[in-house]
């Protein structure tokens, strides 16, 4: 098993480049639950060149609540060093550790040159596309007022709407190589009305881009109480022939390789026995 969504940093100040026992750490977390290589994918919008080259060129509201909010989460939650956080996973892998120097890029409207420009710079061996913010709108933070006052505000069947549109944008980009929590829209437990429609469109154009898709842990740990992408949108990904890896989006180091018996059944129920992994954006067939 693979285990290629982790964060070294919780959601909260503090940015401290990792060190080569943390990761070891890291490691040795993931191999107690049978994941022989992980990667590291800290948040795009952490780190300090990301704030000042690309961040500027976000389209997004600036004044109203959620405004406010997501202002607040990123100058909370910025002061990386993105230098020395590559540096570190370099080195890291250098010193034989399974690990891939990663990062979670975010769906950002107005920000695609700015951000392909500052990602070329770097050797990274995966780059997970995410959906997190809908305009200023950071829809799975449920917990922050400003934020979860807005699923009352709008319509779940149109929200849905604008996410997949947004994934797919997102996938057909160029820019990533695996899809992270495909359906974390449903995070906070708010499903549309037409949710099948709305996920057979996002699984064609999925398999129409022609990237990998994480099968994730993460939301048995949410509202959602069930993993990413939902289990029907599963059988359709597979039956295409998507490539996959498998993830817990893990924030600290006990969350590593959690939820990792219910994702085994479901590949087992399917027959999946081949995942994907990745070297310099180079993807290969691994075994699970």
């Amino acid at each position: 098993m693979l285990d290629f969504h982790l964060h070294v940093w919780p959601h909260e100040r503090g940015t401290p480049t990792p060190t080569v026992e943390l990761l070891e750490r890291y490691c040795e977390a993931a191999a107690s639950h049978g994941v022989h290589q992980i990667a590291i994918t800290e948040h795009c919008h952490r780190f300090t060149r990301i704030e000042a080259e690309v961040l500027p060129h976000w389209q997004r509201p600036n004044t109203g609540p959620t405004a406010e909010a997501t202002a607040h989460i990123l100058e909370v939650e910025g002061g990386a060093d993105l230098d020395a956080y590559v540096g570190a996973l370099v080195a890291a892998k250098d010193a034989g550790l399974p690990l891939l120097i990663g990062m979670e890029v975010d769906h950002l409207p107005g920000t695609d040159a700015a951000m392909d420009a500052v990602l070329a710079e770097y050797p990274f061996d995966i780059l997970l596309g995410s959906v997190h913010w809908l305009d200023d709108w950071l829809f799975d933070a449920y917990g922050i007022d400003a934020f979860a006052a807005v699923w009352h505000e709008r319509n779940t069947d149109q929200v849905w709407g604008q996410y997949v549109d947004a994934v797919l944008e997102l996938a057909h980009s160029g820019r990533v190589d695996v899809l992270a929590h495909l359906d974390v829209i449903k995070v906070a437990g708010y499903l549309p009305e037409h949710l099948a429609a709305l996920e057979d469109r996002l699984v064609a154009g999925v398999v129409a881009s022609g990237v990998a898709v994480e099968f994730s842990s993460a939301g048995l740990r949410k509202p959602a109480e069930a993993p990413y992408p939902s289990l029907r949108m599963l059988d359709r990904l597979v039956d295409a022939g998507v490539g996959l890896v498998t993830a817990s989006d893990a924030h600290q180091l006990d969350q590593i390789g959690t939820g990792y018996d219910l994702l085994r059944d479901e590949l087992d129920a399917r027959n999946v026995t081949e995942l994907v992994t990745f070297d310099a954006r180079r993807r290969s067939p691994v075994n699970r």
